[in-house]
């Protein structure tokens, strides 16, 4: 039998290259704090029965800081929703905030966060893989033409 499980984890700091300002191209604290809520084995027995969090910490601050520098903190709401939709298929929503530091010296942190469930953030997904390829072939129909044209 199984049971609605819900991860939470909250203010874990890590270090994030993200922002539009030239100051915020390095790294710079970040905390994030997220809920993922599925389907699991109501009385586990072992550990691949739970939804296993520590994975999700060690990706959060040990290899996510290590990605290219992003301007929006709304991408990196994103990228952690899709980690962790990819980690377990058992995930079927998840919520992440997202917060900046030193922002402002009136708030202690200043963010974004969402809430999707996994057929919302496949939809979304799909549908931008689906726009880049149509872009795509766009772009090579409109070579094609000025390569004519000349």
């Amino acid at each position: 039998m199984n049971a609605t499980w819900t991860v939470r984890i909250e203010r874990l700091e890590t270090q994030l290259p993200v922002g539009i300002y030239a100051h915020e191209q390095d790294a710079q604290p970040v905390w994030v704090s997220l809920t993922a809520t599925g389907e699991a084995s109501a009385a586990p027995g072992s550990l691949d029965e739970c939804f296993d969090y520590e994975p999700l910490c060690r990706w959060l601050t040990q290899v996510w800081p290590a990605t290219p520098h992003t301007p929006l903190l709304e991408t990196r709401v994103n990228q952690v929703m899709a980690f962790v939709f990819a980690a377990d298929p058992r995930v079927h929503k998840v919520w992440v905030g997202l917060y900046k530091q030193r922002v402002s010296q009136q708030a202690l942190a200043v963010g974004m966060e969402r809430a999707a469930s996994r057929t919302e953030f496949e939809a979304l997904r799909l549908s931008a893989v689906d726009t880049a390829a149509m872009l795509q072939t766009l772009t090579q129909e409109g070579e094609s033409h000025a390569s004519l044209a000349q």
